[in-house]
């Protein structure tokens, strides 16, 4: 799967060491990671049908997707900033989710079901999308605190970055 995602990464944006630790970790354990969420490797069109142009072909770097077809990109900021971002599959729920992989990586291990669109302010409502195994990892491999909520990781990132939705405007034909 690594091989299948950097393939479409642009020379810009680096591939993370986390990203590449969790496509280990999906190659030995499986799904499911934690919720909907699915590696998803790109095919070089995906921005282009979403955003009708290539015009966010460079900042962009898919590597996840939502139940709903949601993507789950790096992007890539003017000054070089690299946080997860959230696209939703109708143009809506544009989020900045995480300054970086490691926290998005907390994030997830939170266990909602898609974070694109669950309310992160509370606990997941559906404990099914919680995998212990995955949360084990994140907490071991990485030395990571796993919240009972989002919301933090979220706030912290939305502040401290551009605001990905006016960005998406600018992108978008």
């Amino acid at each position: 799967m690594n091989e299948s995602i950097a393939k479409y990464f642009p020379s810009e944006i680096v591939y993370p060491e986390e990203l590449k630790a969790l496509c280990e970790w999906h190659r030995k354990n499986g799904y499911p990671i934690s919720g909907y969420f699915e590696l998803r490797a790109g095919d070089g069109d995906d921005f282009f049908y979403w955003f009708g142009s290539r015009d966010a072909d460079a900042d962009l770097a898919l590597f996840g997707a939502g139940g709903d077809g949601s993507m789950y990109c790096i992007w890539k900021q003017k000054n070089g900033r690299q946080p997860i971002v959230h696209l939703g599959s109708e143009g809506d729920e544009l989020k900045v989710l995480a300054n970086d992989m490691k926290a998005f990586l907390r994030l997830l291990a939170i266990g909602y079901g898609d974070l694109g669109h669950e309310d992160t302010t509370s606990p997941p409502v559906d404990a099914e999308g919680i995998n212990p195994d995955f949360q084990k990892w994140v907490q071991e491999d990485f030395g990571l605190r796993i919240p009972l909520i989002g919301d933090d990781i979220i706030q912290e990132a939305i502040l401290t970055h551009d605001d990905f939705a006016d960005w998406v405007a600018t992108k978008t034909n």
